[in-house]
């Protein structure tokens, strides 16, 4: 991948403006370190057939369009995509922190905000199904399980949560961090998870009895985000543990430090410094991918140990998630949500999930057709992934 091109941002109603003849919206492109280029896209009237028609600056080449779609060729040679969402759901009255959903058929979604509420709600109409009280503060990562029926949340009261999504029902809480949880993991289908904290460690949990088994990592300061992936397999003779044996932890750590850790062995496999505190992490394929706050999106080949970095905004990331065909989202500080693929024939799209008004997105969440982005202007965005995935064929 290469930082070669521009970011290319939209105003975040344009899906609207373009219904309308005699319209325009503004349209800009930022080089890293460079002053934006502002330009603006009009409407007008096709005498020919009635059809709105779409007129751009030299700067910019129109592709197509439709109801939540625009795409454009950009003079650097980017393909650029706009992506508007189906529904935008506004459950809570403050910034959405967290958001998951459920792939199964109850299409259930769960998120959190800055009013320490926690809430179940139907993803296709926004129904709220249950209020979750029981944190003693705001809850940062909530995660559904494969069955799609129960959840995890972790937050700012340093405790981990298990519910029923269908009946509200909080059998277990896992306790034992000293500070706030900013992340967790499910290993496999649930009887362990691992949960981080700014407290420095990574804990292993069994969920049945309520345990912590281990701290797989701890002593390296505040940790922000985990994710974990495969790797050898070794035998694990304790029964509380399973799905560990072949389980490699990544972690970023607010200094900086990424560390891949054997979750059975507890052993540290590799350790890497990035020249900022990491906010989020992912595997796409065989590849770490290491959101940071200078902006980069750093690269760490788990084969090889090569690292490299895609650095086209300086805006924070916040939040990633992975998509098949090796794509991914991010999420940044300055509301941009930009979808990506690490195949190199796609390398110059760029997918741009808008809404948002230069409001953060804090999470991102994907259940196999619908993206879910949770933005801090209260609202959780649902984009269609057919929509997406047009645009990397």
């Amino acid at each position: 991948m290469s930082a070669k091109f521009p970011v290319i941002t939209i105003q975040c109603d344009w899906n609207e403006v373009i219904k309308l003849p005699k319209c325009k919206a503004w349209i800009s492109s930022k080089y890293l370190n460079q002053n934006s280029v502002h330009d603006e896209l009009r409407t007008s009237l096709n005498n020919s057939d009635g059809k709105i028609k779409i007129q751009f600056s030299d700067n910019y080449q129109y592709i197509s369009h439709g109801n939540l779609s625009l795409v454009i060729k950009h003079i650097s040679g980017l393909k650029a995509a706009f992506v508007a969402p189906t529904k935008a759901y506004k459950v809570h009255k403050k910034g959405v922190t967290t958001v998951s959903a459920s792939g199964t058929e109850n299409a259930l979604a769960i998120s959190a905000c800055d009013g320490d509420q926690l809430l179940v709600w139907d993803s296709r109409t926004g129904e709220v199904m249950l209020d979750l009280k029981g944190h003693g503060g705001p809850v940062y990562k909530s995660k559904f399980f494969n069955s799609g029926v129960v959840v995890i949340s972790a937050g700012a009261d340093g405790s981990c949560r298990i519910w029923s999504a269908e009946t509200g029902v909080n059998p277990v809480t896992l306790i034992g961090h000293k500070l706030a949880i900013t992340d967790i993991a499910i290993v496999e289908v649930g009887r362990n998870v691992i949960s981080v904290s700014k407290d420095g460690t990574a804990k292993l949990w069994d969920v049945g009895q309520a345990a912590c088994l281990a701290n797989i990592v701890e002593g390296h300061g505040q940790i922000n985000c985990c994710t974990l992936t495969t790797t050898d397999d070794v035998p694990v003779d304790n029964e509380r543990e399973v799905g560990t044996s072949n389980k490699l932890l990544i972690i970023g750590c607010e200094s900086g430090l990424v560390i891949g850790a054997h979750v059975a062995k507890r052993e540290e496999v590799f350790r890497k410094q990035m020249d900022s505190a990491c906010n989020a992490c992912i595997v796409v394929g065989q590849n770490a991918i290491i959101g940071c706050s200078s902006g980069k999106i750093m690269l760490l080949n788990l084969q090889n140990g090569e690292l490299g970095e895609l650095h086209e905004s300086a805006s924070p990331v916040l939040s990633m998630v992975t998509l098949p065909n090796q794509m991914f989202a991010v999420g940044r500080q300055d509301g941009t949500c930009t979808v990506m693929s690490l195949h190199e024939a796609h390398g110059a799209t760029r997918v741009q999930l808008t809404g948002s008004d230069c409001d953060g997105i804090r999470d991102l969440a994907f259940n196999g057709k619908w993206i879910f982005a949770a933005c801090r202007d209260c609202n959780v965005r649902k984009y269609d992934f057919n929509q997406v995935i047009v645009h990397f064929k």
